[in-house]
């Protein structure tokens, strides 16, 4: 008899970002057997204005979800930063759980943030986990205005590389793109707290971008995460991509 197969596992990447980002981790994955997949966000944009907010990175994520569940499989989803809030609205209605209920094959049956925003409350955007304001290296327009605005970053200040080789570094830099500023002002409809399948969160101690303490106070907010932690800064899929995709394995692996 064959045995069941293994989760699917999606990979969701940041804000500013591109899924180029996951290659490392997306070999070592497939070559341990899991089918990997990594959607390009529509909230990732050019300089030109943008409204789109994270609902239309939800629909990008359920177009190769369903189909997938419908074949009866489970599928692992993962976020990153900003990836958080687009993997924590995706699960809504969606678990294994709550299709079977309905009848439905299929599901997601885990959730991994990697130093991602899990929000823990109902009515709460990203911006207001920031306490209503954005940060220094950031270019914006005036919060909760509801008018298109891509978000650019101050040259040279980003903080996401900083336990990167400096070439590496600017490889990624140069890769950098904008970012809708309404998908961190929408608010959650569903937050962490209301997630009933398995959750693992990486903590990432050298984190510039979201440091340890923000990242702590999120996982003391969400008492069913469980938690990894590891020495990386704001990318461990490029600085540690053996340790990052070892603790998503892991998390499939005990669904």
């Amino acid at each position: 008899m064959d045995s069941e197969p293994k989760p699917v596992i999606i990979l969701v990447h940041g804000a500013w970002h591109s899924p180029e980002v996951w290659t490392q981790v997306k070999v070592r994955l497939e070559a341990a057997g899991f089918e990997v997949y990594t959607p390009r966000l529509l909230t990732v944009v050019g300089p030109e204005p943008t409204d789109h907010t994270w609902r239309a990175d939800v629909a990008v994520v359920h177009d190769i979800a369903v189909p997938l569940f419908r074949q009866g499989r489970e599928v692992v989803i993962v976020g990153h930063s900003y990836g958080g809030v687009v993997i924590t609205a995706s699960v809504d209605g969606q678990t294994v759980a709550e299709r079977k209920s309905r009848g439905l094959k299929g599901g997601f049956s885990a959730v991994v943030y990697i130093c991602a925003f899990a929000i823990a409350q109902r009515g709460l955007s990203l911006t207001s986990v920031l306490g209503g304001k954005y940060l220094d290296w950031m270019i914006t327009a005036e919060p909760f205005k509801n008018v298109p605005f891509s978000i650019q970053l101050v040259p040279g200040q980003d903080p996401f590389y900083n336990d990167l080789p400096v070439d590496e570094a600017s490889k990624w830099r140069a890769m950098l793109r904008c970012h809708s500023q309404k998908s961190f002002e929408e608010p959650l409809e569903f937050c962490a707290n209301d997630i009933q399948i398995p959750m693992t969160y990486l903590l990432c101690d050298e984190d510039q971008a979201m440091p340890i303490q923000v990242q702590e106070s999120m996982v003391a907010a969400v008492p069913r995460l469980k938690t990894r932690r590891c020495t990386a800064a704001h990318s461990p899929f490029l600085s540690q991509p053996d340790l990052t995709a070892d603790v998503i394995a892991d998390a499939a692996r005990k669904i």
